[in-house]
């Protein structure tokens, strides 16, 4: 496709009333090796008989596309596991490139899936593992394989994982396989979190994500041990948020200021400061609960640990910095305030950051 007439074709093929024997052209379309307009190849709802234009196209390229197009249906793209192009393959076990939470993209078959992790070309078996977009069948049955990567994948699906497969990943002989097992285990458990720990290449990881016993929180705040991941820690007792919430360095403010239990009125109390060129992650809760949009989703609220309750702390009154409330006030609100609010408003920040 020449240059000059690349966008006007590109253009052609986003129209929804493209005529049959014009997209026909456009899909079969092979010169000087361009490949045919992506939004072709990527069209919604492809008829059978384009799909076998696509299937047998020359280019490589043009069977890329297609293999990641979120808008063709899984069986589809499955046709493309025999592709003699490793990059073909590697394409179609990744995926779809998706940045919106909310698109959602249909697994491949897991009989697919398990003939991909066989590939004989390692690029395809490291998209596979990669991929977002794996069925949590699929991903629960990697517990048992014999490569060590797939088992390190596996505990993306550890909380639909027999009491035994998690045993044994834990215990696994592959030291990467147990460390991140012992990575979602410690959510639940606060010994495991302590092993952690003493690892320093986990320790930063687990005090983001493990269940804390008080004495570790507060001998981490008190050290200046990974402060920004202790800042996250959903178990972190509310008087350590405070003072995280007044700590010298920027980066451990804006981790508490991000916190889901926190309301308007205290995030806006913490300072920070963001520069012209800052840009910041996705923030993990808001983009679950785009992904989610039920009530339940995204987690508001300090989560309650899974193990036995931490011992009541004496009742007290807190302040916040500035003399501004503690964590888990509700003051009066005015009509569209409130946690809806916040979560609203942060999920079109992360529209726009990450669109």
């Amino acid at each position: 496709m020449v240059a000059f007439h690349a966008s006007a074709l590109d253009g052609v093929a986003r129209n929804p009333a493209l005529p049959t024997p014009l997209l026909l052209r456009l899909l079969a379309f092979d010169g000087d090796g361009d490949r045919p307009p992506r939004d072709a190849l990527q069209r919604a709802g492809l008829p059978e008989w384009a799909v076998v234009v696509i299937l047998a196209h020359p280019n490589p390229a043009a069977r890329i596309d297609f293999a990641m197009s979120a808008n063709a249906e899984p069986a589809q793209r499955a046709r493309l596991a025999d592709d003699p192009s490793p990059k073909v393959r590697a394409a179609l076990a990744y995926g779809p490139e998706v940045y919106d939470p909310r698109t959602k993209v249909a697994p491949l078959p897991d009989a697919v899936c398990v003939r991909l992790l066989d590939d004989p070309a390692p690029s395809v078996r490291t998209a596979l593992l990669d991929s977002p977009h794996l069925a949590p069948s699929f991903v629960a049955s990697m517990a048992t394989h014999h490569s060590s990567a797939a088992r390190r994948e596996a505990v993306r699906a550890w909380e639909v994982l027999p009491p035994g497969e998690r045993s044994a990943l834990l215990a696994d002989p592959d030291p990467e396989v147990r460390r991140a097992a012992a990575l979602w285990e410690c959510r639940r458990d606060a010994r495991v979190t302590a092993e952690l720990l003493r690892d320093p290449k986990s320790a930063a990881e687990a005090l983001r994500r493990g269940f804390l016993l008080r004495a570790d929180a507060e001998r981490c705040v008190a050290e200046r041990t990974h402060l920004a991941s202790l800042a996250e820690n959903p178990s972190l007792p509310a008087d350590l948020v405070e003072r995280l919430a007044v700590d010298p360095d920027e980066a451990v403010r804006l981790a508490i200021s991000l916190r889901p239990e926190l309301d308007e009125t205290w995030r806006m109390e913490i300072d920070f400061t963001v520069g012209d060129l800052d840009r910041g992650d996705g923030v993990q809760w808001v983009r679950d609960g785009l992904a989610d949009p039920s009530p339940a989703a995204p987690a508001r609220r300090r989560p309650e640990p899974p193990s036995a309750a931490r011992p009541a702390e004496p009742a007290r009154t807190r302040r916040g910095p500035g003399g501004g409330e503690p964590p888990g006030h509700s003051p009066p609100r005015r009509p569209g305030e409130g946690p809806d609010a916040c979560v609203r408003a942060a999920r079109r920040d992360v529209l726009r950051v990450d669109g």
